[in-house]
């Protein structure tokens, strides 16, 4: 399915990316069930520094590099968007100081046994430098390559 991702989604997560900063922000983008509309962005709580100060082994990086949505916000969110008949669409998250490509990590929480945790569902990933969300790039699944890719060629001005 092909998205346009409206102003105001934009916006919101642009914003969340800045106020997070210099921490990882994370969060979905949802819509009406079965469509290409996309009405929200829903931020979500990254505890990757909780989880890390906890189990170090386990979540070896902290939220500068990292991310890790809260479960309960997760959950949250997923009945709020149940009960309004609405469905994540897209899953967003942004790189501090660096590009916004699909890296290793990215692609050890999205894909279990060769195939996606979430079918269907894009990743949106915001470049921030020095405080500043300035462009995205959307991943979609790729079932020949088994890999999450590009899904245009250029980064789009967030």
């Amino acid at each position: 399915m092909t998205y346009l991702i409206p102003e105001d989604v934009r916006a919101a997560i642009r914003y969340h990316a800045e106020i997070c900063y210099p921490e990882e922000c994370c969060g979905f983008v949802a819509g009406p069930k079965d469509t290409a509309i996309l009405t929200k962005a829903l931020p979500c709580k990254n505890v990757q520094n909780e989880y890390h100060q906890k189990d170090p082994e386990q979540f070896p990086r902290n939220a500068e590099t990292a991310y890790f949505m809260d479960p309960a916000e997760q959950l949250h969110i997923q009945k709020q968007l149940r009960s309004e008949e609405a469905e994540i669409k897209i899953i967003y998250h942004s790189h501090i100081e660096a590009e916004p490509y699909f890296s290793n990590e990215d692609m050890r929480l999205a894909v279990d046994d060769g195939q996606p945790l979430y079918p269907g569902i894009l990743y949106l990933i915001v470049s921030v430098y020095e405080g500043k969300a300035s462009q995205y790039n959307l991943y979609g699944w790729n079932a020949d390559k088994r890999v999450y890719g590009a899904l245009e060629a250029v980064s789009h001005v967030l």
